[in-house]
């Protein structure tokens, strides 16, 4: 963790949470084969149109939900990577002060 004079970036925090967003975009992208599962359920045509209509739906919504949580995946990096860099820039200053 670093430590300035207000500011504290937890960067174990922010490692945790990058890959657990990694490890949600990876289960959602591993639900593809649950249509298949699902429809073999199935047999009535009429409830195999409703399950179909239902699936096409949530595979539209995790799409996108999954560039979504890859979004916020890359801002946690880069924001890691920032405060990184800037603490690494002020620690380096301190030092040529002294």
């Amino acid at each position: 963790m670093s430590k300035g004079s207000d500011l504290q970036v937890d960067y174990d925090l922010l490692a945790t949470s990058a890959k657990q967003l990694r490890q949600i975009c990876d289960e959602f992208n591993g639900l593809e084969e649950w249509k298949k599962d699902v429809k073999a359920l199935v047999g009535d045509s009429r409830v195999q149109k409703a399950m179909g209509d239902f699936v096409d739906n949530w595979d539209k919504n995790r799409k996108r939900l999954i560039k979504e949580i890859e979004e916020v995946g890359a801002m946690v990096k880069t924001t890691s990577d920032a405060f990184k860099g800037l603490d690494d820039d002020l620690a380096n200053a301190n030092k040529r002060k002294k």
